[in-house]
């Protein structure tokens, strides 16, 4: 059925569930699974390199946090789990790595760490893949 999975992460709530579903369903069907981060990209016109190195590391550490995350999951449910960052657009960069790796499912959150005052609503990155993905989305619905 699905061979090759690929699941938004972000640390987010609705992004654990995601990964936990992923997980369940990878682990069911055999199949390979990766969770990709997209860090959103550097304000254009930053103060001073100091900000730019700032918000550098911050990224840094918050994928090695992520990455520490990924691999606990991997251990306790006894799966293979890869884990990738980008830098860019959330939606066009899931969409092209979804791409890239022949993926035949992506698997996402309802709202991720950006939801403000429609959180009650599909999130926006969850909505813009499933309009244009190549192929099939599986969008978890937060547990409330």
């Amino acid at each position: 059925m699905y061979k090759n999975i690929l699941v938004g992460f972000d640390g987010s709530a609705g992004s654990k569930e995601a990964l936990d579903h992923a997980i369940r369903l990878a682990k069911q069907l055999g199949s390979r699974l990766t969770a990709l981060w997209v860090k959103g990209s550097l304000p254009h016109f930053p103060e001073t390199i100091d900000e730019v190195q700032t918000e550098e590391s911050a990224a840094a550490s918050f994928f090695k946090k992520l990455s520490k995350e990924i691999h606990n999951l991997s251990v306790q449910y006894s799966i293979e789990l890869k884990i990738e960052h980008l830098s860019g657009h959330a939606a066009k960069t899931i969409i092209d790595y979804a791409k890239k790796i022949n993926a035949d499912l992506i698997v996402l959150g309802s709202v991720g760490h950006h939801s403000g005052i429609l959180s009650g609503f599909l999130g926006h990155t969850a909505d813009r893949v499933s309009e244009n993905s190549p192929c099939s989305v599986l969008i978890i619905r937060s547990a409330k």
